[in-house]
């Protein structure tokens, strides 16, 4: 048993034409592996049909750090144009991963488009905001501030006006009472003293005479 598949990433299989040879299949991809001494190995497996299998295994030579790290792995074998559409990466006679076979134009279309997915996610990421977004965001910003001010000022003006009314209504009747109360006893005493002195004194009764009786 060859243990548990390794983790791997990357695979690519190109269609690519050298000289003086032809037309050769180039595999390659990455494997993790536990030790720098640590290398992976592609085999052309026994195949039909347009298919082209590659049994992976790791083989280990010298002395080596234990870490966890990813080692490149290769193939390549000639051919004729178009021998094959697809390459299986296999561990242990299952298969692991899976790449279409490209040639040099397909190749290089799907490198272009790749390259301009990732630009176009660097650009995404280390876009700054522009002068104008962050101006409006700060007016929005300062607008509800001013909104909520606005709002709890309003709050208190009515708070304030509900119960002033209630204060005065108690307060008010006293007072006025008592300012009205203070001319009209003045004015009754003044009336009374001005009576007095013109009313004219009484002069007291004679008392009558008791007439004798005769004898």
């Amino acid at each position: 048993m060859a243990g548990p598949a390794p983790k791997t990433r990357n695979w690519r299989a190109r269609e690519n034409e050298h000289e003086p040879s032809g037309l050769h299949v180039i595999v390659s991809g990455e494997v993790e592996v536990t030790a720098t001494n640590k290398h992976p190995q592609l085999a052309e497996a026994p195949h039909v049909g347009k298919v082209l299998p590659l049994d992976l295994t790791i083989t280990e030579s010298g002395m080596g750090a234990q870490a966890v790290v990813w080692m490149a792995a290769s193939f390549h074998k000639v051919v004729s144009a178009n021998e094959f559409e697809h390459v299986e990466i296999r561990w242990d006679g299952k298969v692991i991963a899976t790449a279409p076979v490209v040639d040099d134009s397909e190749h290089d279309a799907l490198a272009s488009k790749q390259a301009q997915a990732q630009n176009t996610v660097a650009k995404v990421k280390t876009r700054k905001p522009s002068a104008k977004k962050s101006a409006a965001k700060k007016a929005a910003a300062v607008k509800a501030v001013k909104q909520v001010a606005k709002k709890a000022t309003k709050k208190a003006a009515k708070k304030a006006g509900k119960k002033a009314p209630k204060k005065v209504a108690r307060k008010a009747p006293k007072k006025a009472a008592k300012k009205k109360s203070a001319p009209k006893s003045a004015f009754k005493k003044f009336v009374k003293k001005m009576v007095k002195k013109l009313t004219p004194k009484k002069a007291p009764k004679k008392k009558a005479k008791k007439s004798k009786k005769r004898r």
